[in-house]
C-alpha cells in the first residue's frame, strides 16, 4: 500500500539538504519505491514524500539517506510520520512534468514553477 511520509528535520539547513541530495545521486540511482519528494520550510526542513510501501521508504532511509545525512553532519534523526496514502491531487501536473525528473533543488536545476 502506498504511504505518505512526512519527516521534520529541525537540524537540516537548505545548504546541507542540497549537499545531501547531490551526494545521493538520485537521478542516476533512484531509490526503489520512491514516487514523489517535496522539501520546504524556514526553520529546519519538512520533507513530504510518497512511497510505494513503508518498507521501501525504510530501506532507503536506513541504507542510503541516514548514512548520507551523517556524512554531512546531520546527526539527529528526523521526526517521521508514515500514513497510508488516501489521495494525490496535482491540478498542475503539466508543471511538474515540465520540470523533469531532476533530484536537485529547483534553483540548482534551473527549473522554475
Amino acid at each position: 500500500m502506498a504511504v505518505a511520509v512526512i519527516a521534520h528535520y529541525p537540524d537540516l539547513s537548505a545548504g546541507s539538504y542540497d549537499e545531501v541530495i547531490a551526494s545521493l545521486d538520485l537521478d542516476v540511482n533512484p531509490p526503489a519505491g520512491a514516487i514523489l519528494h517535496v522539501a520546504g520550510g524556514d526553520d529546519g526542513l519538512v520533507i513530504t514524500e510518497i512511497w510505494q510501501t513503508e518498507e521501501t521508504f525504510r530501506a532507503f532511509y536506513d541504507h542510503r539517506l541516514r548514512p548520507a545525512l551523517r556524512m554531512h553532519g546531520v546527526l539527529r534523526d528526523p521526526v517521521v510520520e508514515v500514513q497510508p496514502l488516501h489521495n494525490v491531487y496535482a491540478p498542475q501536473m503539466f508543471t511538474i512534468e515540465r520540470m523533469g525528473a531532476v533530484s536537485l533543488p529547483l534553483h540548482a536545476a534551473g527549473a522554475a514553477l
